[in-house]
């Protein structure tokens, strides 16, 4: 059985997807900085609801193209295959993220005692930081793929002998376990039993392989996520609460409660149905594509540094933001090309 050849409009996801990415945590990072988010709560409100519309389906649609190639049944999938895309993660996490672990050990210190030092027992926490998922944030979805990956033969098993119908009433009812109880979770400050304790990022690797195989860019896909994308920014813009009293406006566009599922499926979909066309070979969107892990796995470094390393409140945010974009799209296209010819890191970044 024969691989088949790039699929152009994934190219362009990758792309677009990375620079989503690098551009919200742009946003997050100067939010997060001691200081800014009370000296700029105007601007800092205007940015939660415009990131849902840039960014929010990014890491979606990465699932959904991961989905849609390693549950393709033209392709072969053999146990070994699969391992070697298990170890590609865990060599990331077990380079990148323990990297991250120890600087963050590192930046503890030099918070509580002005030192820099790095000690063994600091490496030990840092890598048992590592082993309980505490690395970065971002590193959750090198965790995640990981366990997609390893549950890829049962998943295909169930799609080779599935119709549409039920291939159909999987992805529903995974939705509404894995994303819509959790929401209703948070929202109502309950603890509805999800049945399945999986991640929700199943929801989206199954929904790829499905929207690939059978759907299409229509007025009922665009009217779905255009109100989704509706509630998902009245909900930013209204300082959405809990029943609790809880903010949780922030947190409902999240992946994990599903609510921006449908807008994400929309933005699948108008790629497939508008970028499916080749790039440049040498060009800058090529380019840009064959280091979009990196980047995705790099660019934070250059958000923390910039925080912890310049006089940040001095600098207008917007232009702050910018140079944290450019720097990190920039950083880590260069940090994942020196590494990417070295023993072990040829292929995995």
């Amino acid at each position: 059985m024969a691989e088949r050849r790039k699929i152009d409009w994934f190219e362009w996801a990758r792309v677009l997807g990375a620079l989503a990415i690098v551009a919200l945590h742009s946003m997050r990072v100067t939010e997060l900085a001691p200081g800014l988010a009370a000296a700029h709560a105007r601007l800092f409100g205007v940015e939660a609801v415009l990131q849902i519309p840039l960014a929010r389906w990014a890491v979606p649609v990465f699932l959904m193209v991961s989905g849609a190639l390693m549950l393709d049944p033209g392709r072969e999938m053999p146990p070994r295959k699969i391992g070697r895309h298990v170890w590609r993660m865990a060599f990331v996490l077990l380079t990148v993220g323990l990297a991250f672990c120890l600087m963050e050990q590192v930046a503890d210190v030099r918070a509580q005692t002005g030192a820099v030092t790095l000690t063994w027992g600091m490496a030990g926490r840092a890598l048992l930081n590592l082993l309980e998922g505490k690395s970065w944030d971002h590193l959750w979805y090198v965790y995640a793929l990981i366990g997609l990956y390893l549950l890829t033969p049962f998943i295909r098993g169930f799609l080779a002998g599935a119709t549409r119908g039920q291939f159909r009433l999987a992805v529903v009812l995974s939705w509404a376990l894995l994303c819509l109880v959790p929401l209703a979770n948070l929202l109502l400050n309950t603890t509805l039993y999800q049945f399945v304790d999986l991640s929700a990022a199943v929801v989206y690797y199954m929904l790829g392989r499905y929207a690939y195989e059978y759907l299409d860019l229509d007025w009922r896909v665009v009217a779905a996520g255009v109100a989704s994308l509706a509630l998902c920014c009245l909900s930013a813009g209204l300082g959405l609460r809990s029943v609790t009293g809880t903010v949780v406006a922030g947190a409902v566009a999240l992946p994990q409660y599903g609510l921006v599922m449908p807008f994400s499926l929309m933005v699948f979909l108008a790629l497939k149905r508008f970028l499916n066309r080749p790039q440049r070979a040498h060009g800058i969107a090529a380019g840009l594509a064959r280091d979009s892990f990196g980047i995705y796995l790099f660019h934070p470094l250059f958000g923390h540094l910039a925080i912890w390393f310049t006089n940040y409140g001095a600098i207008p945010v917007p232009a702050l933001q910018l140079g944290i974009f450019v720097v990190g799209v920039l950083g880590s296209v260069a940090i994942t090309r020196l590494l990417r010819p070295l023993p072990g890191f040829r292929g995995k970044v």
